[in-house]
């Protein structure tokens, strides 16, 4: 075969949309803010292995995958940095790395003086 024969087929990657805005979520009875990046377009098989994303050096505080395995919800109590891709694995090894932008300044916030009294704000902006 010579290499002018070779086909390169489109990579599907390129179609998983990040979604990122801050929500509140209860853990052990107490509101916590957190990050939630919201990642669609690919198949997150579930797996014994606890799923992880990065994004620059700061790695989620925990992935919820759907039960249709089309979405990856991943919560970050941490400000997270701008970046070019964010990476997606299991355990301690990284599965996929997806060319999504991360701009931090165009996360959807929420108003800190509407959120009910008690909720536990780990980001500090």
């Amino acid at each position: 075969m010579d290499a002018k024969e070779i086909k390169r087929l489109p990579d599907p990657r390129r179609l998983v949309r990040a979604d990122f805005r801050e929500v509140i979520q209860e853990i052990s009875g107490k509101p916590h803010l957190y990050i939630r990046l919201k990642l669609t377009g690919w198949h997150f098989p579930h797996r014994a292995r606890e799923p992880f994303v990065v994004i620059g050096n700061v790695v989620s505080k925990r992935v919820i995958i759907d039960r249709d395995e089309l979405v990856a919800n991943a919560y970050f109590d941490k400000p997270i940095p701008a970046a070019e891709r964010v990476s997606f694995g299991y355990g301690d090894t990284i599965a996929w790395d997806f060319d999504v932008p991360v701009e931090p300044r165009r996360i959807i916030a929420l108003d800190r003086a509407k959120l009910p009294r008690g909720v536990i704000d780990l980001l500090e902006r």
